[in-house]
């Protein structure tokens, strides 16, 4: 993956450690420059009797990133700030064209009766994206940010096959295990059962088309590591299998082959994003 300009999104709630320290990590083992944004979100221009509020909002974060600036600084860490005050996904758009970004680091917030801010630009952005969030994030406050293992679940797709060729490099770059995994849904199952009426024969059959197709896709990608297949509902397996195996990062495709067409992220990687145990990198 080529990294050279990092942009991370920040909003100084929760999850502002974690996504400072996984932006800082990425921003040292790639050489890249690292620019901090922070929008104060509107969607409509505010009246000027809010001006003093967004201005002193403005003046706060402009404070803690004086602070966090000199801290990454000190580091060796080539850093910008920047406080905007503008519509939350133009902002971040604008943003990325013009620093020319090749990765967006956010931390992750889900609300039950409303998408998140961080939610909004997941879905609206075109651009591989971190998503920094689960106990595996949690756990890099109090250690320096690890990725020894990546899982990387595919479905023989274009964009599962990006997702797969990013996972080869970055498992290259950090001496990483990687486990490649394919999961056989429930639906595609029973299309199988419903042509041969036979549970035995259909699961045999499909096991062995899919085991070939697993095959293939890999040596396309000059992949040495052998593949898992499961049998299971996707999201819930990769999540199952993350905690199984203790992953630090799961790279997959922002959809996949039954996406719908315009669909930024598939339904797949949308619920990953919303229970994964650790970081996500979404590869479009």
């Amino acid at each position: 993956m080529k990294i050279k300009n990092i942009l991370a999104g920040i909003d100084f709630g929760p999850f502002t450690d974690e996504v400072i320290e996984y932006s800082s990590f990425f921003a040292e083992v790639f050489d890249a420059s690292l620019n901090l944004l922070y929008v104060i979100d509107y969607l409509i221009t505010p009246p000027a009797y809010l001006t003093p509020y967004i201005e002193e909002e403005k003046r706060i974060a402009e404070e803690k990133f004086s602070e966090l600036k000199k801290k990454l600084t000190d580091k060796g860490i080539k850093t910008k700030t920047k406080v905007i005050a503008g519509r939350l996904h133009e902002s971040f758009d604008a943003e990325i064209k013009k620093m020319n970004a090749d990765m967006l680091i956010l931390g992750f917030m889900t609300h039950v009766l409303r998408r998140s801010s961080s939610e909004k630009l997941i879905k609206g952005l075109r651009i591989p994206m971190l998503v920094v969030r689960g106990e595996r994030a949690g756990s890099s406050k109090k250690e320096s940010v690890k990725i020894n293992r990546i899982l990387c679940p595919v479905d023989f797709s274009d964009i599962s096959g990006k997702a797969l060729e990013a996972a080869k490099e970055l498992r290259n770059i950090f001496s990483s295990k990687l486990y490649v995994l394919n999961i056989l849904p429930s639906y595609v199952i029973k299309k199988k059962i419903e042509k041969y009426k036979d549970y035995d024969r259909a699961i045999k059959e499909l096991f062995e088309q899919t085991s070939s197709s697993l095959n293939k896709f890999l040596k396309d990608y000059d992949i040495k590591d052998s593949g898992v297949i499961e049998q299971a509902e996707p999201d819930k397996r990769i999540v199952s299998f993350s905690i199984e195996k203790d992953i630090d990062l799961i790279i997959m495709g922002a959809r996949g082959l039954s996406f719908i067409k315009g669909m930024i992220i598939g339904s797949v990687t949308d619920a990953v994003l919303k229970s994964s145990p650790c970081p996500v990198l979404v590869i479009h």
